[in-house]
């Protein structure tokens, strides 16, 4: 099945074996069907096991509003996999595209996104160890990782960021970080204007890390910032602008850049009327181009030592099978439970008129000593 071909309304079961393309991407259409949703819910329990069908790094299929609500509530009426997808679950859905993406980090995303969120708080530590208001501001800053940002105006859809870094006090995050690929680059733009857009402007910048461009070793940064601009009705608008546009930090060869790295300000991590209470933020944030292209090529030895091991002949053994431990029956459990339930409560009572006979007993010896 090709990345064009549609999944009809009868498509009630998963394929046996993922759809076959050259991308890293499958775009998956279906008219508001009940079969499309069934197939959403068993991707989502074959990752809860690890075993997902679509593996590619990004999946998405087209989901108008009822058949999302479709899908939220199987997936609500399953605990097991409702935590799952409070907790681990990488998606996202836009209301107004009719797409809902499942995605799936490689190692070179997982290792990027470690370094970069660890330099940026190691600059932040630096900062807070000092004196003054930047000091006190940094020791606010948080990285709030992936979880979820939902939005006041129903007409944003919430998101699921790779990172993100706010303050303490701060509804949102100033700062957002999407490290992007081949699919999701299409997206970025419109996922920046929605992080911006939806929290007011609260939402200083997101950065894009593009990282994966087919046949070439370069990578990029982008930057979106919020700005408010007069329309043609002299009315004042907030709008999200693009202010770093695909700089490149590690060029076609795979070597550092010189004219570009992640420049932020230490003000861009809480929303202006947070900043405005410690006064002017003048310190600078960064990283430059060669300690991301350090990063990047880590994440690629990584991932590539990970395909070295798993094409490798395994060393022999020094056993002949593996052996699990015997499942406990659930009603072997629960009387194991009672049973020491009940003696813990023998032990408490016990304790307890052990302590009152003491505290009788010294009564006594103190009133017989008086």
């Amino acid at each position: 099945m090709s990345p064009e071909e549609t999944y009809s309304e009868g498509f009630t079961n998963p394929p046996l074996t993922p759809p076959l393309t050259n991308e890293k991407s499958s775009d998956i259409t279906d008219n508001k069907t009940t079969g499309l949703v069934s197939v959403i819910f068993e991707e989502i329990k074959r990752r809860q096991k690890g075993r997902p069908i679509f593996l590619e790094v990004l999946t998405t299929f087209t989901l108008d509003v009822e058949g999302y609500k479709e899908l939220l509530n199987l997936i609500q009426s399953d605990e097991s996999v409702w935590v799952f997808a409070q907790t681990k679950l990488r998606e996202d859905y836009s209301s107004s595209a009719r797409e809902f993406s499942l995605r799936m980090h490689t190692p070179i995303h997982e290792m990027v996104l470690h370094y970069v969120r660890k330099e940026l708080e190691l600059q932040l530590e630096t900062v807070a160890r000092g004196h003054g208001p930047s000091a006190e501001f940094a020791r606010c800053i948080e990285c709030w990782s992936s979880s979820t940002i939902t939005f006041e105006e129903s007409e944003y859809d919430k998101h699921d960021p790779d990172t993100q870094f706010g303050h303490s006090q701060a509804q949102y995050p100033g700062v957002i970080i999407e490290v992007s690929y081949s699919q999701k680059r299409k997206r970025l733009e419109r996922l920046a204007e929605e992080y911006i857009l939806g929290s007011n402007g609260d939402v200083r910048v997101v950065i894009g890390l593009d990282i994966e461009y087919r046949g070439s070793k370069k990578g990029t940064v982008s930057m979106w910032r919020p700005q408010i601009v007069r329309n043609d009705a002299g009315e004042q608008e907030l709008v999200c602008v693009q202010t770093v546009t695909d700089q490149m930090f590690r060029d076609e060869n795979g070597r550092p850049t010189s004219e570009a790295g992640l420049h932020l300000q230490l003000r861009d991590f809480a929303d202006e009327t947070l900043v405005d209470r410690y006064g002017p933020l003048c310190d600078q944030i960064s990283i430059p181009a060669v300690t991301l292209c350090s990063y990047l090529n880590r994440g690629e030895e990584r991932a590539a030592m990970i395909q070295r091991r798993r094409r490798s002949v395994q060393p022999t053994r020094p056993w002949v099978r593996k052996r699990a431990r015997d499942p406990t029956p659930p009603e072997e459990l629960e009387q194991q439970d009672e049973k020491r339930f009940r003696a813990d409560e023998e032990r408490a009572a016990e304790q307890a008129l052990h302590d009152n006979s003491s505290y009788k007993a010294s009564s006594a010896s103190e009133a017989e000593s008086g």
